[in-house]
């Protein structure tokens, strides 16, 4: 596998929601006739919500760190700064998948970016960030990881809820 090769895409339909404080799933319907149908993770702008997704490493992984951007947008008009962190672990074997699988004490990648002038509802392609490959576990081909992005509502300055369409992965 080569640099910049997509190795994850997270979206809102192939992820698991978390049993308290996950982003909800929601749509954005276009004005075509007949409507196109988006569906988005909503992360509220004043609590810190959470959502979890779960792949296998691909067999022509290189064992590289990784490139992480977001696209989404805002339901309001605010400018302010959107934040997200989003972690990895490697879901080793004899890891006891009822305990702490340790995705809230993985070393995050943040990725801050600021919606485009009038936002509302605006497509917003995020600035990218690096995890290296320690920091997302070292995982190997055949691994499987859990992925956990956290809109950081502490941190962040805008007002409206974050409608997230995906995180990309790719291979640094």
């Amino acid at each position: 596998m080569a640099t910049t090769d997509t190795i994850f895409v997270c979206d809102a339909l192939n992820g698991a929601p978390l049993a308290t404080l996950g982003a909800t799933l929601d749509s954005i319907v276009d004005a075509s006739t007949p409507n196109a149908t988006l569906s988005v993770l909503d992360f509220d702008a004043s609590t810190a919500e959470f959502y979890d997704w779960f792949f296998t490493v691909p067999s022509n992984y290189d064992g590289g760190g990784f490139t992480v951007s977001w696209k989404g947008g805002t339901d309001n008009t605010s400018v302010g700064t959107l934040e997200l962190e989003i972690r990895m672990v490697v879901i080793a074997d004899t890891t006891i998948l009822t305990g702490d699988l340790g995705l809230d004490a993985a070393t995050a990648v943040t990725i801050t970016d600021t919606p485009p002038a009038t936002p509302i509802n605006k497509m917003n392609q995020s600035a990218t960030g690096s995890l290296s490959h320690a920091n997302a576990g070292s995982p190997s081909p055949g691994d499987r990881v859990g992925i956990r992005a956290k809109r950081d509502a502490a941190t962040d300055t805008n007002t409206g809820d974050l409608q997230l369409l995906e995180i990309l992965f790719l291979e640094t």
